[in-house]
Parts: C-alpha cells; structure tokens; sequence
C-alpha cells in the first residue's frame, strides 16, 4: 500500500464518533481468534471505555493531556489515534492508541508516539506508563519494541494476564 498523505493533529470533536468506531473495531478485531469468554471481556471493556474517557475524548484529555490523531488529508479520515493524560509528578498515562484497520505497518503508531512523546517533554514529563493485556499481542510487542519495559503483570478476574509497562523519557 502506498504511504497516505498523512497529517497528525490534536483531537478535534467533530472526529469523535470515527475514533469511537476505529477503537471499536480495532479491539474487536484483536480478539476475532480468541474465545467467547475473551470476546465478552472485550466487549465489556468497550462498554466501560466510553463511559471512562472514550465517550468525551475533549473533555477527558485536552484539559489534562492530549490527544493525537493521524488524518487522512484527502479524504479527512481518521487513521489512528493515541492520547496521554497526566498523572502527577512527571508521569503521564498513554491510552487508546489505535490504527485503522488496513492502514497498520505504516508508522503510523510510531510517529502518534513520537508526537506524544515530544508534547509530554514539552510539558517537562519524563515518564510515560500504560496498560495492555496478553489478547493485545501486536500493541505488546509494539510498546515493548519502542522502549517500554514491564513494570507489574497481573490477572484479570477472567484469567488475562494484564500488563504495566513504563518508559523513561531523557530530556
């Protein structure tokens, strides 16, 4: 596939509902080989998503944080998005990091964190933390490939083991 004329933007509200059906069917796509019981997990974790911070992405990460898209520019079509909120200290908390199914092997999660990464140590943040889970094989490999290391494991009530993982930034 040819690379798209991409653009990385903050988080606009009029791509709300694109993000929240990008999110969405990546997820659920993480887990169509997996087991009923792993597909309900799933889905109850959407469910609980939009009612965290997915549901109103401005006013749970532009107060606070940040959210990142990457744009389409021919078509301004969100391709993938990733968000950081800030925790305390210097620590700040990546979540929803999403690329678009058949847009994925493009660069486009690495240049979302390089983007992320720049804006928290703007912010003189110096460390970035999150969480994954074993169903999420590909985003694993991805945070662990970019210099993240874990920091706890642990199992969720249905038996998934659920992964902390932190990165130090250098300033």
């Amino acid at each position: 596939m040819p690379m798209m004329n991409i653009e990385y933007v903050k988080f606009q509200k009029k791509y709300q509902s694109q993000v929240e059906a990008m999110v969405f069917e990546g997820l659920k796509d993480t887990a169509k080989n997996d087991n009923e019981d792993v597909k309900n997990a799933i889905n109850r974790y959407l469910k609980r998503s939009l009612n965290e911070d997915l549901g109103d992405i401005f006013n749970n990460y532009m107060k606070n944080g940040i959210f990142f898209l990457a744009l389409q520019r021919s078509s301004d079509m969100v391709l993938g998005s990733l968000g950081a909120e800030y925790i305390d200290g210097k620590q700040f908390r990546l979540k929803r990091l999403s690329v678009k199914i058949g847009f994925r092997g493009n660069g486009i999660a690495k240049n979302l964190l390089n983007q992320i990464e720049t804006w928290v140590m703007k912010q003189n943040g110096t460390e970035l933390i999150l969480g994954t889970s074993e169903i999420q094989r590909n985003a694993f490999k991805f945070w662990t490939s970019h210099g993240f290391g874990v920091d706890k494991t642990e199992l969720s009530e249905n038996g998934i083991k659920l992964f902390s993982l932190r990165k130090d930034l250098k300033l």
